[in-house]
């Protein structure tokens, strides 16, 4: 029955969805307060289906569809209640939820506050309509199967992790969260205005969805790190970049829009990033979901759902272009500022973000396309984006670093770089150094260089404002400049001089690597819920051969499903990680496949703990100005739209 229930609440989320678009661009204060308790209804309403959809995974309700192919009566009940949005189908539901709810949000909030916020409302309930229309007429999980099945086929093994409980939600919260900025926009066009008044409503939406996506990422680079089992924290997967190329140019859009609010510049600019970004975020989603192609990360499905994912998105972002491009011309701003003012470090940053998106967006449909016309197939790889990527990254950063100390319109070079003599001195040493522990590099110490720069330029900032009140942009800034300057520096330094080592091993025997010695001891069956697994026992030595720490890398097996995966054991530490897999050395006997042996794999990756920790910073510094921002200005009573206005 819950499914029936599910589907209902489907369709009542549906037509509340187009009840909230239609009496938002009616005039009047009567059709006003009608949208929003419309986007009330739709939140409950979408809501309530999922909650029914999870109820179906959780009571293994297997006469429905979505359930058979995705769970597993043996599996556990945290992996039950995950897998409920661990498909196509339920993904997109909780796509749904979280657009109807940022929906809700922003007519709550701000709905009432100008002509533009009441459009904007409009726009999201178009939005919610066609992500709910897609889901009822061509993705439906509630769909039944009879007869029922016994039992289920199982979750993708590798997604039987603890982080895709969290790693979704987040991702979508960012992803999602961008529609807002873009329905402001849209309704900034429609209404011929946008100035800094728009901008500082638009802000703190962009902050928090900036500030989840960050963590989303983060979240799966970690996930992918524990799970996977190669030992990398990044490896340029199609579904990787989906998430990456919105998260840039949003980088760019938040800064562009401070300048918007602060200085009145760049409005037309700022106005497409916010169109770009959501944009990008559609983009994404037909990229994993349309079946273009086959990742552990995408949800690949026939080629009918990815023509409607498509068509939403040609009709979404073709005709918020073609506002802008009707509108783009009423937007200009006379402002003049020096080559070395914030304004002019805000700009260079923002190209940057904008051009490694280019060429991210670039490598990653282009083997597609070239695919999808017939032509030889066409790999493009980490060498590609890493020398196009980077390097720009590297010119944003030294932007970034000069920013906070530059003066607005009339800085100069020597003033910046005059406040941050010492900063300057660290990133050299830093380069330096670097330089001599890794020769033949360019890159690796560059990259060292200006996550120094950064994180001591930031620091002189708040040390020369010590005295003063910080506001909460400041904090924002300041907390995600310096996450970015911690991560970077584990990036650098995991790229730089990570090292590894693969050997064939009997118990006993002993395998070396640096002052690593790694003792293997043998093998044991063990027998998980829903899986069986050879775990092996690695013995971490000191150097009077002592045992300092045991670790159980793990080969696991899950009948439902058919796949076998590496478990990876990881002993962590500030300094770096020492990452363990273990593999079986088989040999075909006749139709059996045998194993001869073991081979164990060891990584050490120096600093590569910092990458996360610095997004987690980054990301909870844009969190806090964004949600810290969005209160303080919700004590401002709003003014209340007059009936008639549009």
């Amino acid at each position: 029955m819950s499914a029936e229930l599910g589907f209902l609440s489907l369709l009542l989320a549906l037509g509340c969805a187009f009840l909230q678009s239609f009496a938002a661009f009616r005039s009047g204060k009567d059709g006003l307060q009608l949208s929003i308790s419309a986007s009330r209804a739709q939140v409950i309403a979408v809501l309530a289906s999922f909650l029914f959809l999870v109820a179906s995974f959780m009571a293994s309700d297997f006469s429905v569809t979505n359930v058979v192919a995705n769970s597993h009566s043996a599996k556990p009940m945290f992996y039950k209640i995950a897998a409920s949005w661990g498909n196509h189908e339920g993904s997109m539901l909780l796509w749904a939820l979280i657009l109807a709810g940022y929906g809700a949000a922003f007519a709550q909030f701000q709905g009432k506050s100008t002509p533009d916020s009441r459009f904007a409302i409009g726009v999201l309930g178009l939005l919610s309509g066609g992500v709910l229309a897609f889901i009822v007429f061509a993705s439906n999980p509630f769909w039944r199967q009879v007869p029922a099945a016994l039992d289920g086929r199982g979750l993708n093994p590798l997604l039987q992790d603890p982080g895709l409980i969290i790693h979704p939600p987040l991702l979508y919260m960012g992803y999602v969260g961008f529609a807002v900025p873009f329905a402001m926009a849209v309704g900034a066009l429609a209404k011929g205005k946008v100035d800094a008044d728009w901008a500082r409503r638009a802000r703190p939406w962009m902050l928090v969805s900036w500030g989840f996506l960050t963590w989303g990422i983060a979240l799966g680079s970690w996930w992918a790190y524990r799970e996977l089992g190669w030992g990398g924290y990044w490896f340029w997967d199609p579904t990787e970049n989906a998430s990456l190329l919105p998260w840039l140019v949003g980088a760019a859009l938040v800064h562009s829009t401070l300048v918007l609010e602060r200085r009145g510049g760049f409005p037309g600019w700022t106005v497409l990033l916010a169109i770009i970004t959501f944009a990008l975020s559609l983009i994404g989603t037909f990229i994993v979901r349309s079946g273009l192609l086959t990742s552990v990360h995408a949800f690949a499905v026939d080629p009918a759902r990815g023509l409607a994912i498509l068509g939403y998105l040609v009709v979404v972002i073709g005709s918020a272009m073609a506002l802008f491009a009707w509108r783009a011309k009423a937007f200009s701003a006379d402002m003049k500022f020096t080559p070395a003012s914030r304004e002019a470090m805000i700009l260079v940053n923002n190209l940057v973000m904008s051009s490694a998106a280019a060429a991210i967006f670039l490598g990653t449909l282009y083997p597609l396309i070239i695919d999808a016309l017939g032509a030889s197939p066409l790999s493009v790889g980490a060498p590609f984006f890493s020398s196009t990527a980077v390097p720009l990254f590297i010119i944003g950063m030294v932007a970034m670093g000069l920013a906070p100390l530059a003066m607005w319109r009339k800085g100069t070079l020597m003033q910046a770089l005059g406040q941050s003599r010492f900063a300057l001195g660290l990133a050299l040493a830093g380069l330096a150094l670097t330089a001599a522990l890794k020769p033949g590099s360019i890159m690796g110490p560059l990259a060292v260089g200006s996550a120094i720069w950064v994180g001591a330029a930031t620091t002189t900032f708040g040390i020369k404002r010590r005295r003063t009140k910080w506001t909460l942009d400041q904090w924002a800034m300041v907390l995600g400049h310096i996450g970015l300057s911690i991560a970077v520096i584990g990036m650098a330094a995991t790229s730089l001089f990570s090292t590894e080592i693969s050997k064939a091993v009997n118990p006993g025997d002993i395998t070396q690597l640096g002052h690593v010695h790694a003792r293997f001891d043998g093998i044991t069956s063990v027998q998980g819920p829903n899986y069986a697994a050879e775990r092996a026992r690695i013995s971490i030595l000191d150097e009077n051969g002592e045992v300092k720490h045991t670790l159980y890398p793990e080969r696991r097996y899950y009948p439902a499903s058919g796949m076998p995966t590496t478990e990876a054991a990881i002993q962590s530490n500030p300094l770096g990680d020492l990452h363990v897999t273990i593999s079986a050395l088989t040999e075909k006997q006749g139709q059996q496949t045998v194993i001869k042996g073991w081979a164990v794999r060891l990584f050490y990756r120096p600093l590569i703990g910092w990458i996360w920790f610095g997004a987690a910073l980054t990301g909870l510094g844009s969190l806090i100005g964004g949600l810290g921002i969005g209160w303080r200005r919700r004590q401002i009573k709003p003014v209340i739209m007059q009936a008639g206005e549009a």
